[in-house]
Protein backbone atom coordinates (compact mmCIF):
# COMPACT_ATOMS: atom_id res chain seq x y z
CA UNK A 1 0.00 0.00 0.00
CA UNK A 2 2.98 2.20 1.00
CA UNK A 3 4.54 1.43 -2.61
CA UNK A 4 1.82 2.12 -4.31
CA UNK A 5 1.14 6.00 -2.78
CA UNK A 6 5.07 6.50 -3.22
CA UNK A 7 5.07 5.40 -6.95
CA UNK A 8 1.63 7.79 -7.61
CA UNK A 9 3.52 10.59 -5.78
CA UNK A 10 6.76 10.30 -8.24
CA UNK A 11 4.48 10.29 -11.07
CA UNK A 12 2.60 13.76 -9.57
CA UNK A 13 5.92 15.23 -9.25
CA UNK A 14 6.93 14.34 -12.93
CA UNK A 15 4.07 15.76 -14.60
CA UNK A 16 4.08 18.87 -12.35
CA UNK A 17 7.87 19.27 -13.37
CA UNK A 18 6.95 18.94 -17.12
CA UNK A 19 3.92 21.36 -16.96
CA UNK A 20 6.63 24.00 -15.03
CA UNK A 21 8.95 23.10 -18.28
CA UNK A 22 6.96 23.87 -21.17
CA UNK A 23 5.62 26.97 -19.17
CA UNK A 24 8.97 28.10 -19.15
CA UNK A 25 10.11 27.59 -22.46
CA UNK A 26 8.29 30.50 -24.03
CA UNK A 27 9.79 33.05 -21.87
CA UNK A 28 13.18 31.56 -22.69
CA UNK A 29 12.70 32.05 -26.28
CA UNK A 30 11.00 35.81 -25.80
CA UNK A 31 13.98 36.47 -24.30
CA UNK A 32 16.37 35.29 -26.83
CA UNK A 33 13.92 36.89 -29.32
CA UNK A 34 14.10 40.01 -27.79
CA UNK A 35 18.30 40.04 -27.40
CA UNK A 36 18.58 39.40 -30.64
CA UNK A 37 16.45 42.15 -31.77
CA UNK A 38 18.39 44.50 -29.48
CA UNK A 39 21.90 43.22 -31.05
CA UNK A 40 20.37 43.59 -34.22
CA UNK A 41 19.48 47.51 -33.96
CA UNK A 42 22.80 48.39 -32.10
CA UNK A 43 24.50 46.62 -35.09
CA UNK A 44 22.32 47.26 -37.96
CA UNK A 45 25.45 49.13 -40.18
CA UNK A 46 26.77 45.95 -39.59
CA UNK A 47 24.21 43.56 -40.59
CA UNK A 48 23.63 45.86 -43.75
CA UNK A 49 27.38 45.68 -44.87
CA UNK A 50 26.93 41.82 -44.12
CA UNK A 51 23.72 41.16 -46.12
CA UNK A 52 24.66 43.66 -48.83
CA UNK A 53 27.46 41.04 -49.90
CA UNK A 54 30.27 41.98 -47.54
CA UNK A 55 29.26 39.09 -45.82
CA UNK A 56 27.29 36.69 -48.06
CA UNK A 57 28.50 33.15 -48.55
CA UNK A 58 29.72 34.13 -52.29
CA UNK A 59 31.47 36.76 -50.99
CA UNK A 60 33.80 35.17 -48.93
CA UNK A 61 34.04 32.08 -51.20
CA UNK A 62 35.54 34.42 -53.70
CA UNK A 63 38.07 36.11 -51.38
CA UNK A 64 39.07 32.54 -50.34
CA UNK A 65 39.19 31.19 -53.95
CA UNK A 66 41.62 34.51 -54.63
CA UNK A 67 43.67 34.72 -51.60
CA UNK A 68 44.28 30.37 -52.16
CA UNK A 69 45.78 31.39 -56.08
CA UNK A 70 49.52 31.82 -55.58
CA UNK A 71 50.00 35.94 -56.40
CA UNK A 72 52.24 36.13 -58.94
CA UNK A 73 55.04 39.23 -58.09
CA UNK A 74 54.50 42.44 -60.22
CA UNK A 75 56.84 42.55 -63.20
CA UNK A 76 59.18 45.18 -63.74
CA UNK A 77 57.98 47.90 -65.76
CA UNK A 78 60.94 48.59 -68.10
CA UNK A 79 62.47 52.48 -68.19
CA UNK A 80 62.26 53.29 -71.81
CA UNK A 81 65.70 53.13 -73.34
CA UNK A 82 67.06 56.73 -74.12
CA UNK A 83 70.68 56.60 -76.00
CA UNK A 84 73.03 58.02 -73.83
CA UNK A 85 73.63 61.57 -75.48
CA UNK A 86 77.21 62.28 -75.07
CA UNK A 87 77.89 66.10 -74.47
CA UNK A 88 78.68 68.06 -77.51
CA UNK A 89 82.18 69.00 -77.74
CA UNK A 90 82.96 71.71 -79.78
CA UNK A 91 85.53 70.61 -82.67
CA UNK A 92 88.97 72.24 -81.82
CA UNK A 93 89.95 74.57 -84.60
CA UNK A 94 93.60 75.90 -85.04
CA UNK A 95 94.72 79.08 -83.79
CA UNK A 96 94.58 81.43 -85.95
CA UNK A 97 97.74 82.91 -86.94
CA UNK A 98 98.58 86.60 -86.43
CA UNK A 99 98.62 89.20 -88.35
CA UNK A 100 101.39 91.71 -88.48
CA UNK A 101 99.48 95.15 -87.65
CA UNK A 102 98.68 96.96 -91.05
CA UNK A 103 99.13 93.68 -93.19
CA UNK A 104 95.52 92.54 -93.89
CA UNK A 105 94.87 92.68 -97.55
CA UNK A 106 97.53 93.66 -99.00
CA UNK A 107 97.83 90.92 -101.44
CA UNK A 108 94.13 89.46 -103.18
CA UNK A 109 92.29 90.74 -105.25
CA UNK A 110 88.43 92.57 -104.99
CA UNK A 111 90.05 95.68 -103.13
CA UNK A 112 88.37 98.50 -103.30
CA UNK A 113 88.16 102.06 -102.01
CA UNK A 114 87.45 105.90 -102.23
CA UNK A 115 90.88 107.66 -102.35
CA UNK A 116 92.32 111.12 -101.57
CA UNK A 117 95.47 112.82 -101.40
CA UNK A 118 97.14 112.89 -98.46
CA UNK A 119 96.95 115.37 -96.24
CA UNK A 120 93.65 116.01 -96.23
CA UNK A 121 91.87 112.37 -95.03
CA UNK A 122 94.74 111.48 -92.96
CA UNK A 123 97.52 108.31 -94.35
CA UNK A 124 94.48 105.84 -94.76
CA UNK A 125 93.13 105.06 -98.55
CA UNK A 126 95.33 108.41 -100.13
CA UNK A 127 97.43 108.79 -103.10
CA UNK A 128 100.57 110.77 -101.98
CA UNK A 129 102.72 110.52 -105.34
CA UNK A 130 102.80 109.26 -108.76
CA UNK A 131 103.60 105.53 -107.38
CA UNK A 132 103.03 105.70 -104.30
CA UNK A 133 99.59 105.43 -101.82
CA UNK A 134 98.29 104.73 -98.51
CA UNK A 135 95.68 101.60 -98.36
CA UNK A 136 94.62 99.94 -94.89
CA UNK A 137 96.83 102.15 -93.30
CA UNK A 138 99.91 100.86 -95.09
CA UNK A 139 102.35 102.63 -97.74
CA UNK A 140 102.60 100.28 -100.55
CA UNK A 141 105.04 101.38 -103.39
CA UNK A 142 104.22 100.69 -107.28
CA UNK A 143 107.09 98.14 -107.69
CA UNK A 144 106.84 98.03 -111.83
CA UNK A 145 107.17 102.03 -112.24
CA UNK A 146 108.73 105.17 -111.27
CA UNK A 147 106.68 108.31 -110.74
CA UNK A 148 108.29 111.69 -110.90
CA UNK A 149 108.55 113.48 -107.65
CA UNK A 150 106.43 116.39 -106.51
CA UNK A 151 107.43 117.36 -103.03
CA UNK A 152 111.65 116.96 -104.03
CA UNK A 153 111.27 117.93 -107.61
CA UNK A 154 114.69 119.01 -109.04
CA UNK A 155 112.62 121.39 -111.43
CA UNK A 156 109.11 123.00 -111.83
CA UNK A 157 108.63 120.59 -115.21
CA UNK A 158 109.41 117.03 -112.97
CA UNK A 159 106.59 119.17 -110.42
CA UNK A 160 104.62 119.43 -112.90
CA UNK A 161 104.54 115.51 -114.23
CA UNK A 162 104.95 114.01 -110.77
CA UNK A 163 101.55 116.09 -109.91
CA UNK A 164 99.73 114.93 -113.29
CA UNK A 165 100.99 111.05 -112.26
CA UNK A 166 99.33 111.40 -108.76
CA UNK A 167 95.90 112.60 -109.90
CA UNK A 168 95.71 110.01 -112.69
CA UNK A 169 96.93 107.43 -109.66
CA UNK A 170 94.17 108.82 -107.50
CA UNK A 171 91.30 108.77 -110.77
CA UNK A 172 92.48 104.96 -111.65
CA UNK A 173 92.03 103.40 -108.11
CA UNK A 174 89.06 105.12 -107.95
CA UNK A 175 88.03 103.95 -110.96
CA UNK A 176 87.06 100.11 -109.30
CA UNK A 177 88.09 97.25 -107.40
CA UNK A 178 91.42 96.16 -108.10
CA UNK A 179 94.42 93.58 -107.18
CA UNK A 180 97.57 93.48 -105.72
CA UNK A 181 100.42 91.04 -105.96
CA UNK A 182 103.47 91.15 -104.78
CA UNK A 183 106.89 91.71 -106.55
CA UNK A 184 109.13 88.87 -106.69
CA UNK A 185 111.85 88.23 -104.38
CA UNK A 186 111.14 91.81 -102.71
CA UNK A 187 108.23 92.48 -100.05
CA UNK A 188 109.38 95.88 -99.01
CA UNK A 189 112.00 98.72 -100.06
CA UNK A 190 114.17 100.34 -98.14
CA UNK A 191 111.62 102.98 -96.40
CA UNK A 192 109.48 99.84 -95.04
CA UNK A 193 106.80 100.71 -98.04
CA UNK A 194 105.52 97.49 -99.52
CA UNK A 195 106.39 96.43 -102.86
CA UNK A 196 103.10 95.32 -104.76
CA UNK A 197 102.02 95.47 -108.36
CA UNK A 198 98.35 97.07 -108.86
CA UNK A 199 96.14 95.39 -111.30
CA UNK A 200 92.90 95.19 -112.77
CA UNK A 201 91.51 93.09 -115.50
CA UNK A 202 94.76 91.32 -115.81
CA UNK A 203 96.50 94.85 -116.77
CA UNK A 204 98.84 96.43 -114.47
CA UNK A 205 97.74 100.03 -113.83
CA UNK A 206 101.46 101.24 -113.46
CA UNK A 207 101.97 100.23 -116.99
CA UNK A 208 99.03 101.38 -118.24
CA UNK A 209 100.38 105.32 -116.51
CA UNK A 210 103.70 104.42 -118.50
CA UNK A 211 102.33 104.25 -121.46
CA UNK A 212 100.25 107.30 -120.82
CA UNK A 213 103.96 109.06 -120.81
CA UNK A 214 103.65 109.76 -117.15
CA UNK A 215 106.09 107.36 -115.47
CA UNK A 216 108.75 105.10 -116.08
CA UNK A 217 108.23 101.43 -116.68
CA UNK A 218 111.08 99.76 -114.16
CA UNK A 219 114.12 97.99 -115.12
CA UNK A 220 114.47 100.63 -118.02
CA UNK A 221 117.21 103.56 -118.24
CA UNK A 222 115.94 106.38 -116.34
CA UNK A 223 114.71 109.64 -118.43
CA UNK A 224 115.49 113.01 -116.77
CA UNK A 225 112.09 114.57 -116.08
CA UNK A 226 113.72 117.96 -116.40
Amino acid sequence: MANATATKGRRRRRRASAKASSATWPWVLALVGTAGAILAYENSDLLRRWLSGSGSVAAIQQRLATSAKPQKPPEPVAAPAHPLQKPSIPALTPPLPLAKVGEEGLIGKGYSGTFYFCGTSGLDNCVSGGDLFWFKKQAIRIADIAAPATEDARCPTEREKGFAAKVRLRDLLNAGSFELVDWPNQNEDGRGRKLRVVMRNGQSLGSQMAGEGLVHAAGKPARPWC
